[in-house]
Formats: structure tokens, sequence, C-alpha cells
């Protein structure tokens, strides 16, 4: 009976596993494929390959987004930085913004 329950939870890590390539393959490919319908005729760049296109997808999930796991600095990705500060840091980051705001906006 133990068996048969790690067997499936085995089975389902594996289907996991390669839905999970067959979706960023897949993501890959649409990649490579808007590139080469948008971007060639768009702006005259030439097409790309399929690894190009996985390389362009590491690329800006470096620059553009947060890498592919946690956040770095331990808050929530789409947490507002008010929530994550004091009470004390809320009130002097408005004051300080006030006060940059009253200076450059005088008339």
């Amino acid at each position: 009976m133990g068996f048969n329950r790690h067997g499936k939870r085995k089975g389902k890590f594996v289907f996991i596993f390669f839905a999970i390539l067959l979706g960023c393959g897949l993501l890959i490919a649409l990649l490579q494929y808007l590139w080469n319908t948008l971007l060639t005729d768009i702006f005259g760049l030439r097409a790309i390959s399929y690894w190009e296109a996985l390389g362009l997808f590491i690329l800006s999930r470096i620059l553009f987004g947060r890498g592919f796991g946690k956040s770095k600095n331990g808050f929530r990705r789409n947490q507002p930085l008010e929530e994550s500060m004091s009470e004390e840091d809320r009130e002097k980051l408005k004051s300080e913004w006030r006060k940059r705001f009253e200076e450059k906006w005088k008339c």
C-alpha cells in the first residue's frame, strides 16, 4: 500500500516536471515567433533562433524581472513600499517628499 502511494507521488512529480519544461519551451517559442514576426518588420532587426530567444528570455528576467525566485529584499513582490515600513519611517518619508516638492514647486 505504501509503495503504491509513493509511485503516485513520483508520477505526479514527473508529470509536473515535464509540464513545466513544456510550458517553458512554448514560452520561448512564442517569444521567438513574436520577435521574428514583429520586430523584424517594425525595426528591421534580424530573425533569431530558438536558442537566441532562450538567451533573450533569461537576460530579460535578470535585467527587468526579479530573477527566478523569491524577491531579493524579502518583501512580497506586489507589496507597496508603505506597507513594509514602520509608522515612524512612513512619516519621515512623507515629510521628506513634502519638503522636496515644496522647494521645487514654490511659486
